[in-house]
């Protein structure tokens, strides 16, 4: 990408009560610094449902890693809920190795309920 243009994106809407993050690109140390926060806004809420989808994740390193782990954390110690819609070979891969797949739960694919079109954003 070039200079100006991040490598990485975030959409977030809410669908049936939850709150839907797309992370999109490469999950690394200036994503970590610029999604951080926004994703702190979002799992500020109490007992909020949060699903972080890793399906348009390109590359994920030790500071997307800590991006997700913190999320988890945050959401947890308000009573909510986290879960991961499964991302690329390549990023499953590195959950695995890093030790923490098994902290999250994750699905293969998002429920089909969930809409797409005419979702409320976050």
């Amino acid at each position: 990408m070039g200079a100006d243009v991040p490598a990485f994106a975030m959409r977030e809407r809410v669908a049936y009560g939850a709150i839907i993050i797309e992370l999109h690109g490469e999950l690394d140390i200036l994503a970590d610094q610029v999604l951080c926060p926004r994703v702190d806004a979002l799992t500020e809420r109490f007992r909020v449902d949060v699903v972080i989808d890793l399906r348009r994740v390109t590359f994920l390193d030790a500071s997307g890693l800590r991006l997700l782990l913190r999320a988890r954390q945050r959401v947890l110690a308000r009573g909510g809920r986290l879960r991961l819609v499964r991302g690329a070979a390549r990023v499953t891969k590195v959950l695995r190795l890093a030790g923490v797949e098994s902290a999250f739960t994750i699905l293969d694919v998002p429920p089909a309920a969930w809409p797409e079109e005419g979702s409320v954003p976050a």
